[in-house]
C-alpha cells in the first residue's frame, strides 16, 4: 500500500489524537495487574547447594575395553557427568521415598503465576475427561505426588564447580524447606546405593587371579624366548652388524677406485694422476701396501726413463716389475672383494633374523606390560571397592553438603514492583501499539500533506473545526487568494463540490464567494445549486425555474450583504435534461457576461451525480471539499476520477472540520 513519509508533527498528531485511548489502555493493564498481584498466590523457594567430592564415587567404570593379544586387559574409568547426579535426584525412586515420608499423596501446593494456575486447571480438567473416556488411565495419588515433586524441584549446577543448586518451589515455606531436606538426604543414600561394589568384591579378586596367571605366563614366555636365541642385548648387536655392513660396503667402494688406479697405471697416466690414485688408502693393509709399492716402481721408472730413454735394460726390468706388481695387485683386490661380499650379505643375513626376533621380543616384552598394569588396576579398583563398603556401611558419602535447605522468609513470586513497572511499560507499549495500527487503518483523509499524496491534486485550504459552525474568513480570503494568484487564466465560473454529503461544501462555497464579492471592483456571485447554501437564501423560484423557462434570472436573484445570491429553486423530478440544455447554456453565458465570481455549490459527486458531473465540463475549475478524519481516500478518488472523466478540472481540495490535536505551545516548536 502507498504511504507516504511520516514527520515528527504527524507522530504528535497521533499521540495526542488518540491519548485517551493509550491512557485508558495503560490503566488497564497497570489495574489488572495491581489487582492480580494481591490474587496471585504467593511462591516461596528453598535452596540447597551440594557438592560433588573427586574421588572414588563420582566417577563409574565405563566398559571400555582394552584389548592385548592374549586376553581382556583391562576396564578404563572416566569421570562421572554431572548431568548423571542431577538425573540420580530425579530419579522415580528419590521422589518416591520423599512423597511417602512425607505423606504428599493427598496433594502439593505448588507456587506459580495466574498463567501457571489456569494452565494447570486446564490441564486437570483436560485429563479428568481423557481419565473418564478411558483414553488413559488415572495415576496413582503416589505417582501425582512424585510428578508434583518433579516439577517443584529445581536442580542445576553451579558454573566452574563441582557444585549443584537444588531449589524447591511451593506455596509453603515450610514444606518446600521440608521437601528438600529429605530429597537431598534420599538423594545421597541412593547415591551410595548406586555406587557401591558388591559385597567383598569378588569381581576385582577373580580378575587379579586370572591376570596374575597371564602375567606368569607371558614373563615365562619372555625368558624362555631370550635364553632360547642368546639374547642379551639386540640393540647393541643391531648397532655392531649396521657398522660392520658399513664398513663393509665402504672397502668395497675403495678396491673398485684402487682398480681404477691399476687401469690408469697401464694407460700411461701422469704422475699426479697416478700418485693421486695410488696414494688412497683402503681399509685393507695388503691392498694399500701392494699401491704404495706399484706407485714407487712407477716413478722410478718414469724417473729413469727421462735420462736413459725406453729401451735401456734399467727401464725395461723397471717396467716388468711394475707389470707384475700390477698383476699382483689385481689379484689381492680380487680375492678381497671376494671375500668382502660374501661377508656383508652374511651379515645382511643376520641383521634380518636379528630384527625378526626383536619384533617377537617387543611383542613378549609388551604383552608382560599390559598384564603388569592390569594387575595394578585390578590391584587398586580390589582396594577402592574395599574402601568404597567401608564407606558405605559408615554412611559416609562423597556429597557434601555446602548449605543447608533454607527456610524462605518472603516470596520469590509475586514481584510486585516488577509486575507493575512491567504492566506499565506493556501498557504504553500496547496503547502505542493500538494507537498507531488504528491509524493505519484509518484511511482518512487527514492532513493536505495526505490530500497531495494520495490524491495527487494541490491542497487550496484547511479549516479547523470550530465549536460555532463556522469557518474561518482568514481562511477563506486566503483561498480565494491562491484561486486568484495561482493560475494563469481568471478562474469565472467555480464550481464548489464534494463527494459525499456532510463534508460542508456548502459552506466552503458561500464563504469562497463572500470573500470574493469583498472585492469592490468584481461582481460576485453564489448559486445554491444543491439547496443547502444558506437559510438566507430565496425560497422562490431559483436556477431551476429560469432553466424551465418563463422566468429570467434577474428575476430570482437577491442580495446577501455585498453578495448576489440565487437559489436552486422548487422544481420537481425529472429536471435533469435542463442541465444539457441550451437554455443552460445561455444561463452559464449570461452569468459570465453579468459576473465576475461566479461560484456554484453544486449536490455531491456520489450522491446526486449528474448535477456535478454536467455542471463540470462549463466550470473553470472545480474545488473538491474533504471532511478531515472521515472521508476515506478512496471515496475521494472515485469522485475526482469521475469528475475527470466527465472532462472536468478539478484544481484542489479544501479540508473541513480539521481538528487541531497538538497543543499550540508544542506545535510552534515544530
Amino acid at each position: 500500500m502507498d504511504q507516504r513519509q511520516i514527520f515528527l508533527r504527524d507522530i504528535l498528531t497521533i499521540l495526542f489524537k488518540r491519548k485517551a485511548l493509550i491512557l485508558l489502555f495503560t490503566v488497564g493493564v497497570v489495574g489488572v495487574v495491581f489487582v492480580g498481584n494481591y490474587a496471585w498466590p504467593p511462591t516461596y523457594e528453598s535452596s540447597a547447594k551440594v557438592r560433588l567430592m573427586r574421588g572414588r564415587e563420582v566417577s563409574q567404570p565405563e566398559p571400555t575395553v582394552m584389548r592385548s593379544a592374549a586376553s581382556i586387559a583391562m576396564v578404563q574409568m572416566t569421570p562421572e557427568d554431572v548431568n548423571s547426579e542431577i538425573e540420580l535426584i530425579y530419579s522415580q525412586d528419590v521422589l518416591e521415598q520423599v512423597a511417602k515420608r512425607l505423606e504428599l499423596e493427598k496433594g502439593l501446593p505448588v507456587g506459580g503465576g495466574p498463567l501457571k494456575i489456569l494452565f494447570n486447571g486446564v490441564k486437570r480438567v483436560w485429563d479428568a475427561i481423557q481419565y473418564a473416556l478411558q483414553f488413559k488411565t488415572a495415576p496413582e495419588a503416589l505417582q501425582g505426588a512424585v510428578e508434583g515433586l518433579h516439577e517443584a524441584i529445581l536442580v542445576e549446577p553451579v558454573k566452574n564447580s563441582h557444585v549443584l543448586e537444588i531449589r524447591c518451589r511451593l506455596g509453603d515455606p515450610i514444606l518446600a524447606r521440608n521437601v528438600l531436606r529429605e530429597t537431598i538426604d534420599a538423594y545421597t543414600k541412593k547415591h551410595l546405593e548406586v555406587f557401591a561394589s558388591p559385597q567383598g568384591s569378588p569381581f576385582f579378586v577373580e580378575q587379579m587371579r586370572r591376570v596374575e596367571v597371564d602375567l606368569a605366563k607371558a614373563q615365562s614366555a619372555l625368558e624362555v624366548f631370550r635364553q632360547g636365541h642368546q639374547i642379551t642385548s639386540v640393540e647393541a648387536e643391531k648397532q655392531l652388524l649396521l657398522e660392520q655392513i658399513s664398513d663393509g660396503k665402504k672397502l668395497l667402494v675403495q678396491l673398485a677406485e684402487s682398480e681404477t688406479a691399476t687401469e690408469a697405471v697401464s694407460a700411461g697416466a701422469g704422475d699426479s694422476a697416478i700418485t693421486a690414485a695410488l696414494s688412497r688408502a683402503t681399509d685393507n693393509t695388503v691392498v694399500t701396501e701392494m699401491q704404495l709399492r706399484l706407485l714407487e716402481s712407477v716413478l722410478e721408472r718414469n724417473r729413469i726413463m727421462q735420462s736413459l730413454g725406453p729401451k735401456h735394460p734399467d727401464v725395461v726390468a723397471v717396467t716388468s716389475e711394475i707389470e707384475n706388481a700390477q698383476a699382483r695387485l689385481r689379484e689381492a683386490i680380487s680375492t678381497t672383494r671376494t671375500t668382502t661380499e660374501s661377508k656383508v650379505r652374511e651379515l645382511d643375513e643376520r641383521l634380518k633374523t636379528l630384527n625378526e626376533l626383536a619384533a617377537k621380543l617387543d611383542e613378549l616384552e609388551r604383552e608382560v606390560r599390559i598384564q603388569a598394569t592390569a594387575y595394578e588396576y585390578y590391584a587398586q579398583k580390589r582396594e577402592e571397592a574395599r574402601v568404597t563398603d567401608a564407606m558405605a556401611k559408615a554412611g559416609i558419602s562423597n556429597i557434601k553438603i555446602v548449605s543447608a535447605a533454607s527456610l524462605p522468609t518472603s516470596p520469590i513470586l509475586p514481584r510486585k514492583l516488577l509486575n507493575l513497572a512491567a504492566a506499565l511499560v506493556s501498557g504504553l507499549v500496547g496503547g502505542l501499539g493500538i494507537a498507531f495500527f488504528l491509524e493505519y487503518l484509518d484511511h482518512g483523509i487527514k492532513t493536505p500533506e495526505d490530500v497531495q499524496h494520495f490524491l495527487k491534486i494541490p491542497p487550496m485550504a484547511s479549516f479547523l473545526h470550530s465549536a460555532a459552525g463556522k469557518l474561518d474568513s482568514r481562511e477563506a480570503q486566503r483561498l480565494a487568494s491562491m484561486l486568484n494568484t495561482l493560475f494563469d487564466a481568471p478562474l469565472q465560473l467555480l464550481q464548489v463540490t464534494s463527494s459525499v454529503t456532510g463534508e460542508s461544501a456548502e459552506r466552503v462555497a458561500r464563504a469562497l464567494a463572500e470573500a470574493r464579492a469583498e472585492n469592490p471592483y468584481s461582481k460576485a456571485i453564489f448559486i445554491d445549486f444543491a439547496g443547502n447554501g444558506g437559510d438566507d437564501l430565496p425560497k422562490g423560484p431559483g436556477v431551476l425555474e429560469v432553466l424551465q423557462g418563463g422566468t429570467s434570472l434577474s428575476e430570482v436573484v437577491a442580495r446577501v450583504g455585498n453578495l448576489t445570491v440565487v437559489g436552486r429553486g422548487s422544481a420537481g423530478e425529472g429536471y435533469t435534461y435542463l442541465l444539457n440544455s441550451d437554455r443552460m447554456k445561455t444561463m452559464l453565458q449570461e452569468l459570465r457576461d453579468q459576473f465576475d465570481s461566479i461560484v456554484f455549490n453544486v449536490s455531491p459527486v456520489l450522491q446526486q451525480s449528474h448535477d456535478a458531473l454536467a455542471l463540470a465540463r462549463a466550470a473553470d475549475g472545480i474545488l473538491l471539499v474533504i471532511r478531515a478524519d472521515s472521508t476515506r481516500r478512496e471515496v475521494v478518488e472515485r469522485a475526482a476520477g469521475m469528475l475527470t472523466e466527465a472532462k472536468g478540472k478539478v484544481i484542489g481540495a479544501a479540508l473541513t472540520e480539521r481538528k487541531q490535536t497538538i497543543p499550540a505551545a508544542v506545535y510552534r516548536r515544530i
